[in-house]
């Protein structure tokens, strides 16, 4: 509870790996419904493959979007361990 109370360590970094499960189920949620809708209208091109190449693209870039939240806590770390060797 100190800890929380001093900010001596962040919450964060353990916070953005559950977001990033969230954002991924909500990725393959609207994929999945885009691909139905797809299929039900009969659009194999932009309503099956499109999708399909939408969320491989869209996956990756959430991913190096929570990486960079990520680096820059690593990086405060990195800067305290520093700041306690000199």
């Amino acid at each position: 509870m100190s800890d929380f109370l001093s900010f001596d360590s962040f919450i964060t970094p353990r916070i953005i790996r559950v977001v990033f499960a969230l954002g991924l189920l909500l990725i393959a949620l609207g994929t999945l419904v885009r691909v139905l809708v797809g299929i039900w209208s009969l659009s194999i091109f932009s309503g099956v493959i499109l999708p399909l190449i939408a969320m491989c693209a869209l996956a990756l870039m959430w991913r190096i979007y929570c990486e960079l939240i990520l680096v820059f806590f690593d990086m405060r770390e990195a800067v305290r361990s520093l700041q306690k060797i000199l």
